[in-house]
């Protein structure tokens, strides 16, 4: 079981907790995707989602501004509170425009995107879990190694939506309106890989 005594541990469990969020996020967001027709009117919660992502920031910045001592750099912390935040915003963007861009049917390379920013953010949820021991537990670097790979997969599918979305027949406006819908999917799987590589970070400057 992770350590959880000292003060400073304070900010491994409100990072566990922002990770749960995140990914619970993930998971409403592909529930929504996979069953567009059925849930498109659950959009709304995600924004509840970034709202309390907002909530977690400034409950770290908060307790890391009242804090004498911390498990690592204070930068490191506020970095990576804002990079998890990158995350449920992402998430956040893409679901209003799905409202915004009047998306009727959803296309099954954002559905293949929503599946690996559950996978990443279910990793990620994994790695702050043995955040605490990040001293001396080595698989979680595996972890971090496994989100990266989810982003890794993603730029395939990425690719691969674009160039079948440009061969498509639809007119120009709706091929507008995936491609912004497909890159901010990108940049949300995107947002993912930066959590995991800060994550990184702190373990090679404390290792």
């Amino acid at each position: 079981m992770s350590r959880v005594s000292r003060k400073e541990d304070a900010f491994f469990l409100m990072f566990q907790e922002f990770s749960k969020m995140t990914s619970e996020a993930s998971e409403l967001f592909l529930e929504i995707v996979e069953n567009y027709d059925k849930l498109s009117y659950r959009i709304p919660e995600i924004k509840e989602f970034e709202t309390r992502g907002d909530e977690m920031v400034n409950k770290i910045i908060t307790t890391l501004n009242s804090s004498f001592i911390t498990p690592f750099d204070r930068e490191d912390i506020s970095a990576l509170a804002l990079k998890m935040d990158d995350i449920v915003d992402g998430l956040e963007n893409v679901s209003a425009r799905f409202k915004l861009y009047d998306i009727d049917e959803m296309r099954p390379e954002a559905i293949e995107m929503a599946k690996l920013i559950l996978e990443a953010t279910l990793d990620l949820d994994h790695a702050f879990a043995k955040f605490p021991d990040f001293k001396k537990d080595e698989s979680l670097l595996k972890e971090t190694k496994a989100a990266n790979d989810a982003e890794d997969r993603g730029d395939v599918v990425y690719r691969d939506g674009l160039a079948a979305i440009f061969r498509s027949d639809l007119h120009t406006v709706d091929i507008l309106k995936w491609k912004s819908l497909l890159d901010k999917m990108e940049n949300t799987l995107d947002a993912c890989k930066n959590v995991a590589n800060e994550i990184q970070n702190v373990i090679v400057k404390n290792g």
